[in-house]
């Protein structure tokens, strides 16, 4: 059976063509890793907020007549119940809270009767800058401190060095934050007086609660890079820049210390946590006006409404921080790209 040359003509213009299907075609493995960690903030989140309300609303007492005194009148204390909406379901003031805290209306402090933003807005920058020096000061001191004691001990050499340095770090990650710091006060507030005692007057102020924070963790991540630089310097890549007589600077810093960044950073959102604890600790040693002293003082006032808002802040903080971790993770190592897509 021949085939006329008007039918070949009326052949659809895909024929003999391989047309690639659209509807098949997968989303990019980044923005799915994306979504996926902004949906876990997301979850994160819902369950911060939920628990620290049902915390505070399970705690015995009431915060009112506490607030208000033994001698208020029951008038006066229905009266301030009412205002706060407490007289409400539990229901209709688990909304009514998520609804002000989505719009940032934090509510009024139980004691002062003024607005709690006003509180955090005066004491958050002392917190802040505790939070970060010793962010700071523990990534520096961990990797550059493990680098180089992990070159120094490589394949088994001064083994001296190697135990003292496992023993020292072990000793100072096992110390609580508040011993540390008292320990610190002792020694340079009341000993030699090089810094302040107490309070948040000058920038020397915040140097022994940074170290204070910052011993223990950095010698905790400081044993985890040593470790990492052993397997790194064993990599072929690493020989190879050695055998090319690099000079020794730019093979280990060029060439080893980014690929020790992925453990480090990994071990740091982990610290994250650790930090902002160990600073509401060191806040109140030496008594410095921020979030953690303000929270401590609203928990045994029980004024819920600042114990409420600080511990969203602070748990956020360390989730939004988790995730600009978790993102530079995906961006340093390229396997996590590989598994993604």
């Amino acid at each position: 059976m021949t085939t006329s040359t008007a039918e070949v003509g009326k052949r659809p213009a895909s024929a003999g063509r391989r047309v690639r299907p659209t509807e098949g075609r997968k989303t990019p493995g980044w923005v799915r890793g994306l979504a996926w960690k902004l949906l876990r903030l997301v979850i994160s989140i819902w369950a911060v907020l939920t628990l620290t309300f049902l915390m505070i609303q399970f705690i015995p007492g009431d915060p009112v007549r506490l607030a208000l005194g033994p001698d208020a009148p029951a008038s006066l204390v229905e009266e301030r119940r009412q205002q706060l909406g407490l007289d409400q379901p539990l229901i209709v003031q688990y909304f009514d809270y998520w609804g002000r805290m989505l719009t940032g209306d934090f509510g009024d402090s139980l004691l002062t009767q003024q607005p709690v933003s006003l509180l955090v807005e005066a004491r958050i920058g002392n917190t802040a800058t505790i939070v970060a020096l010793s962010l700071v000061a523990t990534s520096v001191v961990a990797i550059l401190g493990g680098l180089l004691v992990g070159i120094a001990t490589h394949r088994g050499r001064r083994p001296t060095l190697r135990t003292g340095f496992t023993l020292a770090t072990g000793i100072a990650a096992a110390l609580p934050d508040f011993l540390v710091a008292v320990g610190l006060v002792f020694l340079f507030a009341v000993t030699f007086t090089i810094f302040p005692v107490a309070g948040a007057a000058g920038a020397d102020s915040f140097v022994l609660p940074t170290l204070a924070i910052t011993l223990g963790s950095a010698a905790t991540m400081m044993r985890v890079v040593r470790s990492s630089t052993a397997v790194v310097l064993d990599q072929d890549y690493l020989l190879v820049a050695r055998a090319k007589r690099l000079p020794a600077t730019r093979v280990y810093l060029r060439h080893g210390l980014p690929n020790l960044l992925t453990a480090a950073l990994t071990l740091g959102g982990l610290q994250l946590g650790t930090v902002v604890t160990g600073t509401i600790v060191v806040e109140n040693v030496f008594a410095i006006p921020g979030l953690g002293t303000a929270l401590v003082q609203a928990l045994i006032t029980r004024d819920y409404p600042v114990v409420q808002t600080i511990m969203v802040l602070l748990a956020g903080t360390v989730l939004i921080l988790n995730l600009l971790i978790d993102v530079a993770l995906g961006a340093l190592d390229p396997r996590s790209k590989r598994q993604r897509s």
